[in-house]
């Protein structure tokens, strides 16, 4: 036997086996944060980003949901799943982070996503059970609030019947819970209930779709000046048409600066949950990704129109 084979052997035991990088937090705090990474584990470009389990994020096994090919994004989320700085801040991760030289989104350039998202155990939240779940972003350079997200609101959170119809679109169906969100310009805007709090469209219903899979598709422009828009399709009919600005500052300074994308599932705010659930764990939550891609056209990414094409999976 090899010198690194006896000493792998002798070192992680039962552990995993040879090859992977592990971290293994002791007890009396909050777990370090383990890579668990082997070739081919991770969607290519990508990279885990403060989750700390090994169940956060792996590829799908048999009999779990696939939109299309052999294999989907499992992503399982349980209370405690943080690492700091979030554990501090009360937020929870099983996210996966685009690498900072595999990105894809400029600042003033044109660019289309298409993916279908899957959920398994999640319904409508009321106030009181809020944990802020964002379920995709795309995150400015630096400590910036990230330029989209697409997020999931507590019941009776918002007034789409009185916010400004230039900045939020004020259709869709009232239990339409999971939205898009433009955080940065809020932020930076101080953007307020007249602006519907940076929430400029309802894309579904996070409860009504549970068990089945839902392709979207957005178009945008992450554009620091009026000539920004968002669009979002959700299985082929278009739920988002904003146009204006995507990011704060100078078109001239910002312009082709990079947008990083994550996604799985975020807890981004948990107080009204440890703040009303008397000690109560977060339920677990588990979701699925499958076929996610960027492009510069529609048929490259929609994931009905690959099908109906004929194009290989993203597998």
């Amino acid at each position: 036997m090899s010198r690194f084979l006896i000493m792998c052997t002798l070192a992680l035991g039962v552990l995993f086996g040879c090859g992977r990088v592990i971290t293994i937090s002791l007890p009396g705090g909050p777990p370090t944060l383990a890579s668990f990474r082997r070739d081919g584990a991770l969607p290519h470009g990508y990279e885990r980003f403060l989750s700390p389990a090994a169940y956060n994020f792996r590829y799908s096994q048999s009999g779990e949901p696939v939109r299309a090919g052999g294999v989907s994004e499992r992503y399982e989320l349980r209370d405690g799943d943080c690492v700091e700085p979030d554990c501090k801040s009360g937020r929870l991760r099983a996210e996966l982070r685009e690498s900072d030289n595999a990105t894809t989104a400029r600042i003033g350039e044109d660019i289309w996503y298409g993916w279908s998202f899957y959920n398994d155990s999640m319904g409508a939240v009321p106030r009181e059970k809020s944990i802020g779940l964002v379920l995709g972003q795309w995150k400015v350079s630096g400590d910036q609030p990230p330029a989209f997200r697409i997020v999931q609101t507590s019941t009776g959170e918002l007034n789409w019947a009185k916010c400004d119809p230039k900045i939020c679109n004020r259709s869709g169906a009232e239990t339409d819970d999971v939205v898009a969100e433009l955080e940065n310009v809020k932020v930076a805007a101080n953007w307020g209930p007249v602006q519907n709090m940076g929430d400029v469209c309802r894309l579904f219903s996070m409860a009504e779709m549970r068990g089945k899979w839902v392709d979207i598709v957005v178009n945008t422009n992450f554009a620091a000046g009026d000539d920004g828009y968002l669009r979002i399709w959700i299985n082929g009919v278009m739920k988002c048409d904003y146009a204006g600005r995507m990011v704060w500052g100078s078109s001239a300074m910002l312009n082709g600066s990079p947008l990083i994308h994550r996604r799985g599932l975020f807890a981004s705010y948990t107080k009204p949950w440890r703040t009303k659930q008397g000690g109560a764990a977060i339920p677990t939550m588990v979701a699925y990704y499958d076929e996610f891609l960027s492009g510069r056209l529609r048929t490259d990414v929609d994931p009905a129109l690959r099908a109906t094409a004929g194009l290989r999976p993203k597998d």
